[in-house]
């Protein structure tokens, strides 16, 4: 598979990564030979310097006999016409990225398809429905709905009082099915067996029916919040996203908006109804008391920049806030933002990675989420009808090591597997696994 990649920023760097760990053959394009330069230092990677909206910089590439086209400059104007060029080109298919909220039509528009864009991505709406569920699920690290919201899978973090804690999983009773796909422990992901024991502060990712989970954190001891209240600190394309996320809700949340520019606060109040904005700095402890921050439920930093996000969290936390929710674009950073006492980081730039993965494996992959820092990755698949794996049980079969099945559809049934299970064409399965597995499992599953 060719993939041309037209941006060489810190998104195009991170896709070229991700692509050139899985034996793809990558073309990288930026009109800024300082970029190329750390990307080919660092990348097994071809690279050019031009225009990539340019005909002749794209043939010099080798449109013609590419796979995938994914334009991720920091210009919406300059992706789309890439793509268009591109698809003139013959190429099979075009990614853009599009972040201004005058073009977010596009995406449910039959004029994406004549522009010659076959998926529009943008990372600020990404980061707004994941930043949601997190708000949604206070209680949960990672969150995750499958099969029309029929499955949810949570990552729940258990203390010492958790009644799971200490106890081999084959010991446990769940009150009703689901199954402990996987675990983090301090930096390491562990796929489960039965003879794996629960520690306190294990972060675990329970699979269940979507309307069996709400007892199954109060069998083991986690506590569910309502959320009434929340804090947003930035008033960029993200947080207004998120606010307006928040403002389609059908139960009410009380939003409250932070930002210093006081001209980008009139057009945020214009443009938001029912969030109560406010110009001021979130690196302001007095003006965090005096807004009642320790009230709030969950304080998301959602800034452009990193290091703001990071101090804005830790004030929040230092006054009492209960949960703090930080932007961190750097997703290299997010294990280590989260060692300080921030209860969640999330990467606009990992979600776009996924984005663009499951559209690459479209057709054997139907979902892909990557987990906790890209450690692991949830898979989604249809058992093909010719598949080796076809009507035998799951314990006569050797699934790639760190891997496993968590649940299985079938008939729009859910059957949460035992050893005795077996696997039939046409079954959906959902699969977790460590990240460098997931290519094996893949292979092994659609196997014919």
């Amino acid at each position: 598979m060719k993939v041309i990649i037209v941006g060489a920023g810190k998104v195009g760097f991170s896709i070229a990564e991700t692509l050139s760990n899985k034996d793809i053959d990558v073309v990288v394009i930026d009109t800024d030979q300082e970029r190329l330069t750390t990307v080919q230092e660092y990348l097994d990677v071809q690279v050019l310097v031009g225009n990539g909206a340019a005909m002749s910089v794209l043939e010099k590439a080798g449109i013609a006999g590419s796979d995938l086209l994914i334009a991720v400059t920091e210009l919406d104007e300059i992706n789309m016409m890439t793509c268009f060029v591109g698809k003139s080109y013959g190429v099979k298919s075009t990614i853009a990225r599009v972040r201004k909220q005058e073009y977010s039509e596009l995406a449910q528009s039959e004029r994406q398809e004549q522009l010659g864009i076959d998926l529009i991505i943008n990372p600020e709406l990404l980061a707004s429905d994941e930043l949601a569920k997190l708000v949604l699920h206070p209680e949960a690290h990672e969150v995750e709905y499958y099969f029309d919201n029929q499955v949810v899978m949570l990552g729940l973090k258990l203390d010492e009082n958790s009644r799971i804690v200490g106890c081999p999983l084959k010991d446990i009773h769940f009150p009703h099915p689901c199954v402990v796909v996987g675990l983090i422990r301090g930096d390491k992901m562990i796929v489960p067996n039965g003879s794996t024991v629960i520690l306190a502060r294990d972060e675990i990712f329970l699979l269940s029916a979507t309307k069996d989970m709400l007892e199954l954190e109060i069998f083991m001891g986690v506590r569910k919040r309502a959320i009434n209240n929340v804090a947003v600190f930035g008033g960029g394309l993200l947080a207004y996203y998120l606010c307006r996320n928040f403002e389609d809700k059908r139960r009410r949340i009380n939003v409250k908006l932070f930002e210093e520019n006081t001209a980008l606060c009139q057009e945020l109040d214009e443009e938001l109804s029912r969030t109560t904005v406010i110009n001021g700095s979130g690196r302001d402890m007095d003006l965090m008391e005096d807004e009642n921050i320790a009230d709030m439920d969950v304080v998301l930093a959602v800034n452009d920049d990193d290091e703001t996000n990071v101090l804005i969290s830790i004030i929040a936390k230092h006054v009492g806030a209960r949960k703090v929710i930080a932007q961190i674009r750097r997703s290299d950073y997010v294990n280590m933002i989260e060692s300080f006492g921030i209860d969640k980081a999330v990467s606009p730039r990992s979600l776009m990675v996924a984005a663009i993965l499951r559209f690459i494996n479209r057709g054997s992959v139907l979902n892909l989420k990557l987990l906790q820092s890209d450690m692991a990755q949830m898979n989604e698949f249809v058992l093909p009808a010719a598949s080796k794996l076809a009507n035998k049980a799951l314990k006569n079969l050797r699934f790639p090591e760190q891997s496993i099945v968590g649940l299985i559809v079938r008939q729009g049934n859910i059957v949460i597997p035992n050893g005795e299970a077996k696997l039939l064409p046409g079954d959906n399965l959902l699969t977790f696994s460590a990240t460098e597995t997931s290519q094996a499992v893949m292979d092994y599953i659609l196997q014919v």
